[in-house]
């Protein structure tokens, strides 16, 4: 059975809202990387260190999250400021506060995410980034 459109959005809708609801407290862990498909395809924006195109939740996992964990001395716990769903897509707009590098720089931002949801998973997020920020850490 195919889902109708207005179907597609309440799933969408529902995935995303709860792949992000702890990130505010406990940042981007389990329950934001459960949302994600074993074949996510993530794109990170930019010219960064991190920039690029992954192609499953492993390899996001490893060459993003975990290289981004080693360089900052806190969590980038982040509040969702807009959602507007189409669809299986999402547009996740957000902002982080209080995040420090290692290497003492603030790495608050604001980001925005293209997310795909297919069948209740996130399949592709093509993230928006301060690369100047993102450079900064890595320098």
């Amino acid at each position: 059975m195919t889902a109708t459109p207005l179907d597609a959005a309440a799933v969408t809708r529902r995935t995303v809202e709860r792949a992000f609801a702890d990130v505010p407290q406990s940042g981007f862990t389990e329950r934001f990387t459960e949302a994600l498909a074993d074949d996510l395809v993530f794109t990170a924006t930019g010219t960064s260190p991190v920039a690029g195109r992954y192609e499953s939740k492993t390899e996001y996992q490893t060459n993003v999250l975990a290289r981004l964990h080693e360089r900052l001395a806190t969590p980038i716990r982040a509040r969702v400021e807009q959602v507007i769903v189409e669809g299986e897509w999402a547009t996740v707009r957000f902002r982080s506060h209080g995040v420090q590098g290692v290497n003492g720089i603030d790495f608050s931002m604001e980001y925005c995410w293209l997310i795909r949801v297919v069948d209740g998973r996130i399949t592709e997020i093509t993230g928006f980034y301060d690369t100047k920020k993102m450079n900064d850490l890595f320098a």
